[in-house]
């Protein structure tokens, strides 16, 4: 009974169960449709709630199987959209629901698009890398409908977000072609990736779908319009963008106002193009503005004449590359050519002639630099670009104004030789070329002169007059020839081209007309044409000469040339007037009056005009000359012991005077004529042992013969003459023979052959008889050939001698070796002896002026100012001598720290010379304005050494380099670019001036 009633209280239980499920059933059902018609409404929560509910409705096991497979399916369904409610409230548990339900049910149809929902959730978080990898384990065939659409779109976007445009592309251009919410922006993504990928007209088509959306209305124009600006429609580009821009707020407002600027740019429409690139402008502040706009923006301020505006804007290509770049800095030129900036002009057609884009361009920028160079006085680099041009540009339609250029730039150049040069090789000059030869032979030659290479300024002065173009200039280099003849003592020659420059109309427009009077006085004295020099000597001082210094000398060369003319009455008349003014030549005019009193056979009137010239100018450098010529005097009229006495008492008191042989001999001759032998034997032995090189000696030697053979003791003449270095007339002739042999060596430059022929002279003659002329010009050859240390030692042998002939001119010579090779203090120390020893006033300047270098060199300023005061003083010294005087103490007076004074000097020096001292001097005053911080002051004076002294290379270049330190501290960066780089491109000096420019134009492009 147990067992039936089992069974049948299940059947009747089951058919209860069954009957009380089915409302159970349709209620959870009825749950369900309300929430899908929720969710269908968008009313997440509660939809979410009702789903909630379903999922906890307990499931009752009845027979009909169907029904519970049903209810398990909406309770699945409901999980799944509890989910998605849940990600549409973005809620935080939406993740987890999803991954909840993709583990629970995972055979279930809703797993993929739970696996699509999870990739929402973290595309919507903005998390694409997790997005796409969720998306990709769905496919498209997974999804239907709307869900299709959308995860299309967002796997296409989020392809889009992480960079990946070739996946993202194909996804865009499906949606782009349906029919959803998506359609829009899948087509503004496909089109701008087709944009990136320069698929215009594809971009274009679709950009173009887009023009009534609200939601790309400011974005997608921008595009359009660069598109129809890259396909150069232009009226396409305004008539699109211009109202847009005008009437709505673009995200890229900026850019398509440049791309508008640029439309009306290449319509040349520059009015309207202005109008839209100053707002664009305004806009960037600079942010996006390149090169290719600021040149566009620059020519356009330049054809709407706003020139200082273009300047500012076309300057910024200055270290730009590129074909624009050429172009643009061209018109910036022009711009400051406009604006009269010649400086600024010239440098950005250089830069522009650099550049090889555009060969018109280049072409014509080369000119305008060449041009511009040559009026800002650069005349070196003015040469060398219409050289370059010309090279270049043979067949240019320029070609004739570009010749014109360069006999101008020839004209005024000072770069002399190579102007030379090119000058001669064209053959049929103009009339131009031929005054521009003319000029630059005639200065060339004056270059030569100045360096004291005379012969060579003599042929420049004749090539120079072969073109008599410039009166005034074939005047100026006759009289220069005529010096310059002077110079290498063709005095006939001299005084011929003084005479055809005295007869040219245009040498009275000179300031030398009258000058060459005196000039050729001392042409015709120096060639002993004594009446022609006094003839021009009076005319000199009968005209315009205003310096008493001048006048003093003519004064004193006209008393010369008549004396040398024999005309003593009227040469004692000059040099009384030179006497009774006074000053530094009295004392020679003094010894001049004697002689001629003693020539007037009025010896004791001269010997009373000498011993007033003792009395008044003891320290005088005619002194011991007065000194012989008193006793010598009373010697002639028969005054022996007043002759002897007085001769013996000169001899004591000028021992290393080169009338000592003389006085001896003289008093040897008193002793003779007295009859004392023995006395005169022993004086002109004397002679022959102190001063064995003199004619005395040999003259005495003859004497010292005549008494032995009056004596009749030849034997014991021979024999003393054998004892002496002159009595062995064969060796004497050997020794003369050999000797000259080496001096016609030395003569001829032949250093290493001379050095050698004296090797042998002593070789045969241990004790030469010239050994001190021989090691002079033993150690002189040495000197040339740059071996100075044998050469010192040959000189200090002469300087143990101090009555050697040669002790001076050693002197010179050794001080020189130790200036050239800097060692100053040893320099000083000869130089000292020449100073204090020096008979020959030349010598005496020598010594003060290279004192005054040595101590500089060694940085003494007290000694260095003390020795400049002496030149400034010295009546010898010349006018260079005083300026480079005033060089050196200006130098003194900074070591001092006085730059007031240093400058002062300075300026002095600049004031009175333009030779390197002048350029020296006037770099000093600038380097001393730029320390003060006073650059505009620096910079004029800069430019005034390079453009009133430029032959002066090295100072030139460090005034260029100055320049640009001025330029850096007044911001000028451009300007002080283009100097260093004209220095580093033209500078061919071999010592430290590029390097420097090197250094300061890379500091300047570090900042």
């Amino acid at each position: 009974m147990r067992k039936i009633t089992f069974f049948l209280v299940p059947l009747f239980l089951t058919t209860a169960l069954a009957q009380a499920q089915l409302p159970a059933f349709f209620k959870i059902n009825e749950k369900y449709k309300n929430a899908l018609e929720l969710l269908e409404q968008e009313k997440y929560a509660a939809a979410s709630a009702l789903f909630y509910e379903v999922e906890q409705n307990a499931t009752v096991e009845t027979p009909q199987s169907e029904k519970n497979t049903d209810i398990s399916n909406i309770k699945i369904n409901a999980e799944y959209y509890r989910a998605y409610c849940a990600l549409a409230l973005d809620n935080d548990d939406a993740e987890q629901l999803f991954k909840l339900f993709i583990k629970k049910h995972p055979e279930s149809p809703r797993a993929k698009q739970a696996y699509f929902q999870v990739g929402k959730y973290y595309f919507n978080q903005g998390d694409y890398q997790e997005a796409l990898d969720w998306f990709t384990k769905v496919s498209s065939v997974d999804l239907a409908g709307k869900e299709d659409a959308e995860y299309k779109f967002k796997t296409a976007y989020a392809y889009f977000e992480t960079n990946d445009y070739a996946s993202a592309k194909p996804l865009f251009s499906l949606v782009k072609d349906g029919d959803s919410k998506y359609r829009e922006q899948a087509t503004y993504y496909f089109a701008y990736i087709s944009y990136l990928d320069k698929e215009y007209a594809v971009a274009l088509k679709n950009f173009e779908k887009l023009k009534n959306s609200k939601t790309y209305e400011a974005s997608y124009p921008y595009y359009i319009s660069a598109i129809y600006y890259l396909d150069k429609r232009y009226d396409d580009v305004l008539a699109y963008a211009v109202p847009i821009v005008e009437n709505t707020k673009q995200l890229r407002e900026t850019e398509l106002l440049r791309i508008i600027a640029a439309s009306y740019f290449a319509k040349n429409d520059y009015t309207n193009a202005l109008a839209y690139y100053e707002r664009f402008m305004k806009q960037d502040m600079g942010k996006t503005q390149n090169n290719h706009d600021s040149y566009q923006i620059g020519y356009t301020y330049y054809k709407l004449k706003k020139y200082n505006q273009a300047i500012e804007q076309l300057g910024k290509l200055i270290n730009d590359q590129t074909a624009y770049s050429q172009a643009g800095l061209y018109t910036l030129g022009d711009a400051y050519l406009t604006t009269k900036n010649k400086q600024g002009a010239r440098n950005a057609f250089q830069f522009s002639s650099k550049m090889d884009f555009d060969k018109q361009i280049e072409e014509e920028a080369l000119f305008n630099f060449a041009k511009l160079s040559y009026e800002l006085q650069f005349h070196n680099i003015a040469l060398d670009a219409a050289q370059e041009y010309l090279k270049k540009y043979p067949r240019s339609k320029h070609l004739n104004e570009a010749k014109t250029l360069l006999a101008k730039v020839l004209l005024s150049t000072k770069n002399y030789k190579e102007a030379i040069d090119i000058l001669e090789g064209i053959d049929d000059k103009t009339e131009d070329a031929k005054e521009a030869y003319q000029k630059v032979t005639y200065y060339r030659a004056l270059e030569f002169y100045n360096e004291r290479a005379f012969e060579n300024s003599i042929g420049l002065f004749l090539r120079s007059n072969n073109f008599p173009v410039d009166k005034e200039i074939f005047a100026l280099a006759t009289y220069w020839c005529a010096e310059a003849m002077y110079e290498v003592r063709k005095y006939s020659e001299s005084v011929n081209y003084f005479e055809n420059f005295l007869g040219m109309p245009a040498s009275r427009k000179t300031d030398l007309y009258n000058y060459a009077n005196y000039a050729l006085g001392y042409a015709a004295l120096e060639g002993e044409n004594y009446p022609k020099a006094a003839t021009y000597y009076a005319r000199f001082l009968n005209g315009n000469e205003k310096d008493p210094k001048t006048i003093k000398d003519a004064t004193l060369r006209l008393a010369d040339a008549y004396f040398g003319a024999k005309n003593y009455d009227l040469a004692l008349g000059y040099y009384n007037k030179i006497i009774a003014q006074g000053g530094s030549s009295q004392d020679y005019a003094l010894f001049q009056r004697g002689i001629i009193e003693g020539l007037q056979n009025q010896p004791q009137v001269k010997i009373a005009t000498l011993e007033s010239l003792l009395a008044k100018f003891p320290n005088s450098n005619y002194a011991d000359d007065a000194g012989f010529e008193i006793p010598y005097t009373h010697f002639l009229i028969g005054e022996g012991d007043k002759a002897k006495t007085d001769l013996t008492a000169f001899i004591q008191k000028y021992p290393r005077s080169s009338y000592v042989p003389r006085a001896l001999v003289t008093i040897g001759l008193v002793n003779y004529d007295q009859k004392n032998d023995q006395a005169a034997l022993e004086t002109f032995k004397r002679v022959i042992a102190e001063y064995k090189s003199t004619d005395e000696a040999q003259q005495s030697l003859k004497l010292i013969q005549k008494i032995y053979l009056d004596m009749g003791n030849a034997t014991e003449f021979i024999n003393y003459a054998n004892t002496t270095s002159i009595g062995n007339y064969t060796t004497s002739e050997q020794d003369n023979i050999m000797f000259q042999a080496a001096y016609s060596q030395y003569l001829r430059g032949n250093w290493e052959n001379a050095i050698e022929s004296v090797n042998a002279y002593f070789d045969k003659f241990p004790k030469a008889i010239q050994d001190k002329q021989a090691k002079f010009i033993r150690a002189e050859s040495y000197k040339n050939l740059g071996k100075y240390a044998p050469a010192i030692i040959d000189y200090e042998y002469i300087l143990n001698d101090w009555t050697s002939e040669y002790t001076e001119r050693a002197l010179i010579s050794i001080s020189k070796i130790y200036l050239s090779t800097k060692q100053y203090n040893e320099a000083i120390v000869h130089l000292k002896k020449l100073e204090i020893a020096s008979e020959y006033k030349a010598n005496y300047s020598f010594a003060i002026n290279n004192l005054m270098v040595a101590y500089a060199g060694i940085k003494v300023p007290d000694q260095t100012l003390l020795y400049v005061n002496l030149v400034r003083d010295y009546e010898k010294s010349s006018e260079e001598d005083r300026n480079k005087a005033g060089l050196y103490a200006g130098k003194a007076y900074l070591l001092l720290a006085d730059t007031v004074k240093a400058k002062k000097e300075f300026e002095g020096v600049v004031k009175a010379t333009k030779s390197v001292a002048g350029a020296e001097a006037l770099y000093n005053v600038a380097e001393i304005q730029y320390q003060q911080k006073d650059y505009k002051a620096s910079q004029k004076t800069c430019f005034q050494l390079i453009n009133d002294m430029p032959n002066y290379d090295y100072w030139g270049a460090k005034s260029f380099i100055l320049l640009a330190d001025n330029y850096v501290a007044l911001k000028d960066k451009v300007q002080a670019i283009a100097t260093l780089k004209s220095i580093i491109e033209n500078y061919e000096g071999d010592d430290e001036i590029v390097e420097t420019a090197k250094t300061k134009l890379k500091a300047i492009n570090g900042k």
